[in-house]
């Protein structure tokens, strides 16, 4: 009840106070002060809590907009610096920090969008291009052993739980798949040598079952907003390719993560992938962290 009441009061008193009284002793409002004094992911979120703290609904909406209608970023700095006062003249900075920041939450809010839509997306073995994407994984992985028939116990070999791993996608739909065959795809030896290691004799683990167990990791953080720091330290708005690569990344990471913690068994997965997730929710709360490997889409290769 207590917390309840600081807060509106906070929100409603303190708060507006305090700017008040900044804006008139340093003649600058809250997001000047914010672009002026931070960068990269750090300002990026400020300015993000700002708007969505303001008592202007136009300047809110700007940090929830609808992803199916165009949003005009230049129109909206505008808007922004009229209802603030804000002079281009007296602070020429202002409007292309402010635009960077805005793009970045717009591109987190679309890259969310398109991850959902494709979680939505259910596997199935009327869609050949859904057949031909679990065969190619299959092909990247495996070189040089040949699947018997579609369905077989030798997708075991690999880590998924049955003799068709149709149906081990249903939790994360096609995103499991379409992580799992960007890292085959795009990091082949990586991934061939990550599979590999599963099969550990003492710390095996299913592959394809925790690679898909990473996508819904990876997920999670991103639907929280745990991710933005990450994401809001790139120059430019992230795209569902680099959701994919952070996902690479993740999974490489668990990998060594899990021998590091040598498991008594497989039981021990739920333990280690908890203490996993905490490290990474530790590194997020600093707005520096990027969560990187070494590698990029073979697009970007030099």
């Amino acid at each position: 009840m207590w917390e309840a009441t600081w807060l509106y009061l906070y929100l409603t008193w303190i708060r507006p106070m305090i700017k008040w009284i900044l804006r008139k002793i340093l003649g600058t409002c809250e997001l000047q002060r914010i672009c002026r004094g931070y960068g990269g992911a750090a300002r990026t979120k400020r300015v993000e809590k700002s708007l969505k703290l303001s008592k202007y609904k136009l300047l809110q909406e700007m940090t929830h907009g609808d992803v199916h209608v165009d949003c005009d970023v230049d129109q909206k700095v505008q808007d922004i610096m009229q209802i603030k006062g804000v002079s281009q003249e007296k602070d020429p900075q202002f409007a292309p920090s402010l635009r960077a920041c805005l793009v970045q939450i717009r591109g987190y809010q679309e890259l969310i969008h398109e991850v959902e839509e494709v979680r939505g997306e259910k596997y199935s073995s009327d869609n050949q291009e859904h057949e031909n994407m679990l065969l190619q994984l299959w092909d990247h992985l495996m070189p040089d052993t040949s699947l018997e028939s579609r369905i077989t116990k030798q997708w075991g070999d690999i880590g998924f739980q049955g003799d068709d791993p149709r149906t081990d996608f249903r939790g994360m739909g096609m995103l499991g798949l379409h992580n799992l065959f960007f890292f085959a795809d795009q990091q082949t030896e990586l991934a061939r040598q990550v599979l590999q290691h599963s099969h550990h004799p003492q710390y095996g683990y299913s592959f394809a079952i925790v690679g898909i167990n990473i996508t819904s990791l990876t997920y999670s953080l991103l639907v929280r907003g745990k991710l933005r720091t990450h994401f809001y330290n790139f120059p430019s708005p992230p795209k569902l390719s680099h959701f994919h690569l952070l996902y690479c990344h993740l999974l490489v990471e668990f990998d060594k993560f899990w021998f590091a913690e040598k498991p008594k068994n497989i039981m021990e997965f739920t333990r280690i992938r908890n203490k996993f997730e905490k490290k990474l929710l530790s590194l997020l709360r600093d707005d520096s962290t990027v969560l990187r490997g070494s590698f990029v889409e073979k697009g970007e290769q030099s």
